[in-house]
């Protein structure tokens, strides 16, 4: 095989079993990566299993193109059943992980079963060991690795691993590897821990096999100069997304607060973030085979080194009012050394400085601490109490839903979360395709990118990305922020193009985002690698069975329609400042969206759940006959 090495691993750390099956019966249907993943949880998770029983399985996948020389093909898809949303988990992680258990044997893992005591698995070129962790429980994610490593006495093998959060199970702890990488969002940490096991490290001295290795060297080559005189290369390879921040603010895109409003003049006018780069940068990093070094790597002398990049910019800074760089870091180094999603820590947070602005709580429901915006030892001790389940911070490790509801009833209506996690920092009052997409999706995603992302491309030159929402996506209004008309279809295309470097092991930052708009370019190196010689439309088709079978596994969990929505908030309170100060989401129009998104879709208008019809178009007639025939 070319792409593929050809076996799928599977684990179960109760027996100590270890036995591999075939990769390529699956391979021209679903690929690998996200897709493979779907199909593999699908087969292999039994409905009522709670996300924290040893039977829930844990699931890595790489794509064909993981571990080439294609330029961002580092990644690796992460599933289970969630802790958070009890539907399908999914997160994704880069650094250099996924491309060693490639090397060392293997295209997914398959992991069941709880082992007696902490344990890690070792895998080396083919052998798998179970091995004792005991003196790794406890230690952060840095240490873990560190510690590993010189127990081997091996710096470059490769270590993913949870930290204290995952050891206690919070609900959305994460799973690190390097100084930051993080598969983030929907508690795969929290399903590790709940197995006893504490890492994987990989070592491998395979190779991956490829079809046409001249073509794809060539192809390489010209596309690493195209990105290197690209705009978007300059700035993110120097800057990654902190000089971005003051303009995302200043176009209404980001919120402040816990989704309180979107336009804070202090973080417009004194956002640090440049500045702090410019003096603590070591370099920019990033993943494997990967030209564009998007992670700022920092050295703040007291606080420690690592990386970061994207949702803490905001997370830890206008999300949770803060403007002072210092506490940025450190919040962002401890959640990430004790292994939590950024995203729902920071929520977390959010959604406590807004209880206490608003006279909901005090600091006698906080342990004596008080919730005051921007307070650094609210957002510090928070951190802290969460990740070892202390005081109140055990009640938020189960989720903002349990905290608040331990509150109050009236704490437990503020509460802002889709599917069970916490929104993704976009404003959707304003921005009608990032609040549809953030509606209908999956969870785990961070949205359709592209849809959601053109419409902070119109502020920069509106008619030149009307004209691009025009050939992309068949309507100038789907660029325009305001606008209802064209979102659909634009989220339904986003969401398949997103699928794609998913399901082949590759960046979607690179191809399908900041450097190329569509997945002409990924084809082209799955064709070269694979020796295949599909079109786009091709692998267009496996990302909309992908799409159509994760959401069949979230029907079988009981998802319907009524889940595809937003808080409240955003319906009911229009924005008062900024940008697009009054605007609002009309129920009316949205709900009108959410039911051309269905019938574009196949998918029945009343229930959200795909036709008969779609699935068997598909290739899902099993999954039909399976699901529809229980509802």
């Amino acid at each position: 095989m070319y792409g593929w090495v050809g076996k799928i691993l599977r684990i179960d750390l109760s027996s100590g079993t270890v036995t591999t099956e075939p990769t390529e019966p699956y391979i021209d249907e679903y690929l690998g990566g996200r897709g493979l993943g779907v199909r593999l949880i699908y087969e292999n998770y039994v409905p009522g299993t709670d996300p924290l029983d040893p039977g829930n399985p844990l699931i890595f996948s790489t794509g064909p193109l993981t571990g080439t020389a294609m330029p961002g093909s580092g990644r690796v898809d992460v599933t289970a059943l969630s802790p958070m949303s009890k539907l399908r988990a999914k997160s994704n992680f880069g650094a250099y992980w996924g491309p060693e258990v490639k090397y060392a044997g293997f295209d997914h893992i398959i992991i069941t079963g709880k082992a007696e005591k902490p344990a890690y698995i070792l895998i080396n070129d083919g052998r798998v060991e179970i091995r004792d962790a005991g003196r790794l429980w406890g230690k952060d994610t840095f240490e873990t690795q560190k510690t590993i490593q010189a127990d081997l006495g091996d710096p470059e093998v490769k270590v993913v691993c949870i930290g204290p959060a995952g050891e206690r199970l919070v609900r959305f702890a994460c799973l690190i590897t390097e100084t930051g990488d993080a598969a983030g969002r929907t508690g795969m940490g929290a399903v590790m821990g709940s197995k006893n096991l504490k890492a994987i490290a990989v070592r491998g001295s395979g190779a991956v096999k490829i079809a046409r290795p001249d073509e794809m060297l060539k192809r390489s080559l010209e596309v690493i100069q195209f990105m290197r005189e690209h705009p978007a290369y300059q700035e993110l390879s120097n800057w990654g997304v902190a000089r971005s921040m003051t303009m995302m603010y200043d176009f209404s895109f980001f919120p402040v607060g816990y989704f309180e409003d979107v336009a804070w003049e202090e973080i417009i006018n004194n956002y640090k973030g440049p500045e702090y780069v410019e003096k603590f940068q070591l370099k920019n990093t990033g993943c494997f085979c990967c030209p564009n070094r998007c992670m700022n790597f920092l050295d703040v002398p007291g606080l420690g080194k690592g990386v970061t990049s994207c949702e803490p910019w905001s997370g830890f800074t206008g999300g949770v009012w803060n403007l002072d760089m210092d506490v940025f870091w450190e919040a962002t180094l401890l959640t990430n050394r004790l292994g939590m999603d950024c995203t729902e820590t920071s929520a977390s947070i959010g959604l406590l400085m807004e209880l206490h602005h608003e006279g909901i709580i005090t600091a006698k429901d906080t342990d004596g601490i008080p919730m005051e915006r921007g307070n650094k030892e609210a957002i510090l001790t928070t951190i802290l109490k969460i990740a070892n389940r202390e005081g109140y911070g055990d009640l938020l490790a189960e989720g903002q839903k349990a905290a608040a509801r331990n509150f109050s009833p009236e704490a437990l209506d503020k509460v802002d979360q889709v599917k069970g996690l916490a929104p993704h920092a976009y404003e959707f009052r304003a921005f009608k395709a990032s609040g549809l997409g953030q509606a209908v999706g999956h969870r785990g995603d961070p949205l359709p990118l592209r849809s959601s992302l053109l419409e902070v491309d119109w502020h920069h030159a509106p008619e030149w990305f009307q004209q691009v929402a025009k050939e992309q996506f068949g309507s100038e209004e789907a660029a325009i922020p305001s606008e209802y008309k064209g979102k659909p279809l634009a989220v339904i295309i986003s969401e398949h193009m997103e699928r794609v470097p998913d399901s082949l092991g590759i960046c979607k930052w690179l191809y399908g985002l900041f450097i190329f708009n569509d997945v002409e370019m990924a084809t082209n190196y799955f064709n070269d690698v694979t020796g295949k010689d599909w079109d786009v439309s091709q692998l267009l088709k496996v990302s909309e069975r992908v799409r159509n079978l994760e959401r069949m596994f979230d029907v079988r969990q009981g998802l319907r329609r009524c889940d595809d929505s937003l808080p409240k908030k955003f319906f009911e309170q229009p924005l008062k400042k900024g940008k697009y100060k009054g605007a609002v989401l009309d129920k009316e129009k949205f709900e009108q969206m959410k039911d051309e998104y269905y019938q574009l879709r196949g998918w029945d208008k009343e229930t959200g759940i795909p036709t008969r019809e779609k699935l068997e178009e598909l290739g899902l007639k099993d999954v039909a006959d399976d699901v529809l025939e229980n509802l």
